[in-house]
């Protein structure tokens, strides 16, 4: 694991937690809005890009960022965001409460099932074999996430598309199937840490019927959570690709009193 860190002249600190299947860089417009008012904390998970291992569970990396905080003297932070398996990552970092947050956004956060195991294993082959060929193959990748849509504004779609394919063909087979098992099956308390962080949890209007477990699963779980439905976009869409945006949502998220 490796954080790069943004904004670090700035007394706040936040943490971001990316989703997986996209490099570190697919970030960077959002993550330099943040810095402006914040120290911006952006993990890059094992088996991402040039960490040297592969992705293992939810629970090693919320392990290894909270060692990395305490080594670097943060034992509080006042903001965290997390997307999808970033989302599953800070609910566990939340939960545990080991360092407190003061507001943090779980976006399109993946929950816990609560099935028996071998429907859990039969899913996760599934889920494993789908994202492993579209990984690897540059068409079923453009068909399933069409550039036109899924490049920034003013981006070049084909050299984009360069770029992420060959990125994509770094992940091993293991940090694949470790990634969806894991973000699907990892360990929370039967309760939060009481640490009086104020949660919201985000999805995008196109991915609602995805995400309606997860949400269930969220207010359950957190019964103050404020759940927001961002309005035509779909999963990790707001972040990637609506910089502007989602910093101005962001912000009046941790500005509202």
């Amino acid at each position: 694991m490796r954080i790069l860190e943004y904004g670090t002249e700035q007394e706040k600190a936040l943490l971001f937690l990316p989703c997986t299947a996209e490099p570190e860089w697919a970030f960077t417009d959002s993550v330099t809005l943040l810095a402006q008012g914040f120290h911006v904390l952006q993990v890059v998970y094992d088996g991402h890009g040039e960490t040297g291992e592969d992705f293992v569970s939810v629970e090693k990396t919320v392990d290894q960022v909270t060692e990395w905080l305490h080594r670097h003297g943060i034992h509080r932070l006042d903001a965290a965001y997390g997307c999808s398996l970033g989302g599953a990552c800070l609910t566990r970092f939340l939960a545990l409460g080991e360092i407190p947050v003061g507001r943090a956004v779980i976006d399109a956060g993946i929950t816990p099932y609560r099935l028996p195991l071998l429907l859990r294993w039969l899913i996760n082959l599934g889920d494993f074999l789908g994202v492993r060929l579209v990984m690897r193959n540059r068409k079923l990748l453009e068909a399933v996430y069409p550039p036109e849509r899924w490049t920034l504004p003013g981006r070049d779609p084909k050299a984009e598309y360069d770029v992420l394919a060959a990125y994509l063909k770094t992940y091993s087979d293991r940090t694949i199937r470790n990634v969806f098992w894991s973000a699907n099956n990892y360990a929370l308390p039967p309760e939060p840490a009481k640490t009086g962080c104020t949660v919201t949890y985000w999805y995008g209007q196109e991915e609602a019927k995805a995400r309606s477990r997860n949400i269930r699963f969220i207010r359950n779980y957190f019964p103050n959570v404020e759940t927001v439905c961002v309005p035509k976009t779909d999963h990790a869409e707001l972040v990637m690709l609506h910089p502007e945006e989602f910093y101005e949502q962001v912000m009046g998220f941790l500005r509202k009193k």
